[in-house]
């Protein structure tokens, strides 16, 4: 029995790492792989820096749209409020050459008629 204590002894020192593990070989399949997972690291980064800028791009369309609402929206109410300017100085004129035919109108008849007897 105390035989197969000692190789059981033995067996769990193997097994429980008293022994050196093999040395790592280098292959070209890892190598590849190692070359692969580089490119797709890139790709990944790329991807993720393209979906940002993307992002900025879209933001800067809407806020574009936005501000071409409200210039239009100024232009046109500067369109109106000049349209509105110009009415009002039309009727001003018309006001003004009604005013000047009544004057002439009531000097005329102030004026004293020349009679012919």
């Amino acid at each position: 029995m105390r035989g197969l204590t000692i190789l059981l002894m033995a067996l769990c020192a193997v097994g429980c790492g008293m022994s050196r593990p093999p040395a790592p070989r280098h292959s070209e399949a890892m190598e590849r792989s190692a070359r692969m997972l580089r490119q797709l690291d890139r790709l990944e980064a790329d991807l993720h820096a393209e979906d940002a800028q993307t992002g900025v791009y879209a933001e800067l369309v809407e806020r574009h749209g936005h501000a071409q609402e409200v210039a239009c929206k100024v232009s046109d109410e500067h369109v109106q409020e000049i349209h509105r300017l110009d009415l009002a100085m039309q009727q001003k004129i018309q006001q003004k050459k009604l005013d000047r035919l009544r004057k002439k109108k009531a000097v005329a008849q102030l004026a004293p008629r020349s009679s012919h007897s």
